[in-house]
């Protein structure tokens, strides 16, 4: 696991470039505070700051092939690296290191661009290739590390982060503040895009090619929701319980200590369950605990670890001393997410890698269940949608119904009222086109709001304020004619794991060095998920049904019955306890810390009381700001010529 970085410049010397990589590669060097290096030559070079994970003794990078012509960096693990090297030695190919990195070099040297499609890992890699007078890049098939680049005529910048490339062209930091209504609504941004004008994500399953001054970008994978295999529900578990196995093995490879998180959750306790099955000895699992019963899951977590014999871990955190430290918590996950990340969860997620990198290098995660087989409850929602429009005429559901539940909850008291507010969003929202309806339902801010609360000149021309709107690969698959699960379940893969859950992983585990590994995200296991039916995975309103009788055999039978908690704090408290006085400063002062010319700051300011004073809760509207604010603070700091 490392940090990568790269530059081309053809008006920079060899030592001009050197020296730019080395700023790029300080600046990242939490991801790799091991080692570092770098090869050049005269107008271009790429470099890294290596965490040591597999042949740790020799597996420095860059690693540069026989003919010494063309040299490798990767940030990642290729899990099949062993088969791989096997195959490349007997066409010939002679290894320098026992390094995953050096096989994707000769895989390149022999395949080229195909290759990528034989290597079954996490990674973010760059090529520079002399020979051919290119640089080539490539990006894990669903994004788990993260690659980003800006092209300008005959210059290239890239790295694993934006900050590295600011730091070696400081000129790329000119925000585009259009893309705001997006951050708001969603809460992060979709790729390829960023903040900033001139830098994008280099696509998840994607490869770049530079030459002569043109970027070629091009998809070495597709993620195919097909079901063709005609299996019974028996056989569907059978292969399933083996291709996770598999999966689980194959992250295990590891020169340095390895754990896993376990939150006493289904996904979390399936990896457990199966890095015990797969002999990891000794079997290290962590988790948080907090003092506040309703967001604690730390006894569930015990169970499962007392379950499968693991030497288990536990952080107690203290609401309180958690709302004391959160101001500065907030700016270090501004700092290392580079741009506005509106998903608080990163709060514990930053906890918990922090705990966990105190014993161990590499962590396994159970992230990717939910979305891979529909262990959200608004999949049910969905599912009560289509079974809505299909039982009502459109005039009676989509007005008539809610319009008459709206009407009663004005005369009701207290809870009712309440009660029937939530039933009449229910059922306005379930007699929506999918598309329109599930904008509505995960926007933060909505359409009207974001009227009220940005400037004309951000709003015109935007195509995200359309209510139905979603770029298009996400709108092509939500107006697809397949079942409304598989819809939705590629929908969330491909963006609310892909653009919220990964980055977030990713960030927050390297700001701690931490290599957090996947195996639910597996290559192989996401494809058999595609191809699992629908009624599988959401079966008798039970989210994850098949994933649960998979692990059903090793896990304590309460486990099984345990019900969905999310990984969140409690906002809407702490905006008005430990992050009131940040929240005050930050939007309702004299001077708001956000960009005159995009807000209507009375807007804000609004939000604000009315949170404050009780009124409603604005809790998620406001960290978004908050984040926002921060992140902007970080930005006039930099451009001022501060640290």
């Amino acid at each position: 696991m490392c940090g990568i970085a790269g530059l081309v410049d053809p008006k920079l010397a060899k030592a001009n470039i050197e020296a730019k990589i080395r700023k790029m590669t300080d600046a990242i060097l939490h991801r790799g505070p091991d080692e570092n290096g770098c090869f050049a030559v005269d107008g271009r070079g790429i470099g890294m700051t290596r965490l040591s994970i597999i042949d740790v003794a020799g597996g420095s990078q860059p690693i540069i092939n026989e003919a010494n012509d063309i040299a490798i960096v990767c940030n990642g693990e290729i899990y099949n690296f062993r088969e791989l090297r096997e195959m490349l030695i007997a066409k010939g190919h002679h290894f320098r290191t026992k390094s995953d990195c050096e096989t994707a070099l000769h895989l390149y040297e022999d395949e080229g661009v195909d290759g990528f499609k034989k290597l079954r890992g996490m990674f973010g890699l760059a090529i520079l290739d002399t020979r051919k007078q290119q640089i080539v890049l490539a990006r894990d098939r669903l994004g788990k590390k993260p690659l980003f680049y800006a092209h300008q005529g005959d210059r290239l910048c890239f790295g694993s982060e934006i900050k590295s490339l600011l730091a070696a062209c400081p000129e790329l930091r000119d925000p585009d503040y259009r893309k705001l209504p997006e951050f708001l609504q969603s809460g992060y941004l979709y790729e390829p895009d960023t903040i900033y004008k001139s830098i994008k994500k280099l696509p998840a399953g994607h490869y770049a090619i530079y030459k002569n001054a043109a970027l070629d970008i091009q998809s070495f994978w597709t993620l195919r929701y097909e079901v063709r295999e005609n299996y019974s529900e028996a056989e569907w578990i059978e292969r399933l319980d083996a291709q996770l196995l598999d999966a689980v093995k194959a992250r295990l490879e590891s020169e340095v200590p390895l754990g896993v998180f376990l939150s006493g959750g289904i996904d979390s306790s399936l990896v457990a369950a199966f890095a015990n099955r797969a002999g990891l000895k000794p079997l290290k699992t962590f988790t948080i605990g907090f003092d506040n019963a309703q967001w604690d899951e730390s006894a569930d977590a015990r169970r499962i670890a007392e379950h499968i014999g693991s030497d288990h871990h536990e952080l107690r955190l203290s609401v309180d001393e958690l709302q004391r430290s959160l101001p500065e918590t907030l700016i270090k996950l501004v700092h290392y997410f580079d741009e506005p990340f509106g998903d608080d969860s990163a709060l514990p997620t930053y906890h918990v890698s922090k705990l966990a990198r105190q014993h161990v290098t590499v962590i396994l995660s159970g992230d990717g269940g939910d979305e891979l087989f529909a262990g959200y409850s608004s999949y049910q929602g969905a599912m009560f949608a289509e079974r809505y429009k299909k039982m009502l005429p459109a005039w009676i559901g989509g007005q008539v119904l809610p319009g008459c539940m709206g009407a009663m909850s004005r005369l009701m008291p207290g809870k009712l009222r309440y009660r029937l507010q939530r039933i009449e969003r229910v059922l306005r929202h379930s007699s929506l086109p999918l598309q329109e309806g599930y904008r509505q339902k995960t926007s933060i801010w909505n359409t009207e709001e974001l009227h009220g609360l940005l400037n004309a000149d951000v709003l015109a021309n935007n195509a995200s304020m359309a209510a139905d709107y979603l770029p298009g690969e996400l709108a092509a698959i939500m107006n697809s004619d397949r079942d409304v699960i598989s819809r939705l379940t590629e929908m969330d893969v491909r963006s609310y794991m892909r653009d919220d859950i990964l980055v977030k992983v990713d960030r927050m585990s390297m700001a701690h060095s931490l290599e957090v590994r996947s195996p639910l995200l597996d290559q192989f296991v996401v494809e058999m998920a595609a191809r699992i039916p629908s009624n599988l995975k959401l079966k008798d309103g039970i989210g994850k049904y098949i994933l649960k009788k998979v692990v059903a055999p090793y896990l304590p039978p309460e486990s099984l019955k345990k019900r969905k908690q999310g990984f969140g704090v409690p906002l809407r408290d702490w905006l008005r306890g430990g992050l009131a006085g940040m929240m005050n400063d930050y939007l309702d002062g004299p001077q708001p810390h956000l960009p005159p010319e995009v807000f209507q700051l009375e807007m804000v300011r609004k939000v604000v009381k009315e949170h404050r004073q009780g009124e409603r809760d604005h809790s998620r509207k406001i960290w978004l700001l908050l984040v926002l604010a921060a992140w902007y603070d970080q930005e006039k700091r930099a451009s001022q010529g501060g640290c």
